[in-house]
């Protein structure tokens, strides 16, 4: 028995222990980017390591096959090594463990894919980044125009050709009535030919194929006219149904 006793009492003390990873600044995940053809474009990574040290930084695209290519790595020791792209691409910045962001300097479609910028830490290891990127290229395009005669039948008046990715819209500026057909091919190529019934009325009347596309800010506009060829038609002024030798005053003219 323990008379004006002091209670015991334990004390148990909780120590928690929080690990804080690092983590990506740039892409967001699920990032997807566009770019033009023939044109530099920045694939974007940049990673807050938290205090930790970054060790190596690996750049890979994923193949059709669904293999993995490396294109560039960044070791914090032995420095820069680049793949079969060497000639055509870069880290942006001179010190690329800290800003990762890889320069495609020329860009080709061959390059359209799925890219992963991959971070290696010591001691929390290994985050990665996925990066989607497509590659459009600017129209070609031409039109080829038709010589017609007056009294054909219906038939076509001009074709326009275009060929982009994404595949290009064409349409048709003009005041001729006729109509217009379109058609899409492989690779991106498409074409429209304009059809009407030739009349004299029509020569030289405006008929213009508009080339619509991503990478244009206005449709491309390739300028036409329509030729349409006709027999001359005579007319005769001064003349009064009476005719003799010596006669003046009467002219011949072609319309």
């Amino acid at each position: 028995m323990f008379r004006g006793g002091v209670g015991m009492r334990h004390c148990l003390l909780l120590s928690i222990l929080v690990c804080v990873y690092g983590g990506f600044v740039e892409p967001p995940e699920s990032f997807s980017l566009r770019s033009v053809a023939e044109t530099e474009t920045r694939l974007p990574c940049r990673f807050d390591a938290q205090g930790e040290s970054i060790v190596q930084v690996n750049w890979n695209k994923v193949q059709a096959d669904g293999t993995t290519e490396l294109i560039i790595t960044a070791h914090h020791t032995e420095g820069t090594v680049v793949g079969r792209l060497a000639t055509r691409v870069r880290f942006r910045s001179k010190d690329p463990l800290s800003e990762s962001s890889l320069l495609i300097l020329n860009t080709e479609t061959s390059d359209e894919g799925h890219y992963t910028c991959q971070v290696i830490t010591y001691p929390s290891g290994t985050f990665q980044r996925p990066i989607s990127l497509t590659v459009w290229t600017s129209p070609i395009s031409l039109l080829e125009p038709v010589i017609l005669e007056e009294g054909q039948t219906f038939r076509v008046a001009a074709l326009c050709r275009s060929t982009a990715h994404p595949p290009p819209t064409l349409s048709w500026d003009t005041d001729l009535q006729g109509q217009s057909q379109n058609r899409t091919g492989e690779g991106g190529r498409v074409s429209s030919q304009f059809s009407l019934h030739p009349l004299r009325n029509m020569n030289g009347k405006k008929l213009d194929c508009l080339v619509s596309h991503p990478t244009l800010e206005r449709p491309h506009r390739i300028r036409n006219t329509l030729v349409v060829h006709f027999p001359p038609n005579a007319v005769v002024s001064g003349y009064d149904g009476n005719w003799f030798v010596g006669r003046e005053g009467v002219e011949v003219t072609q319309r």
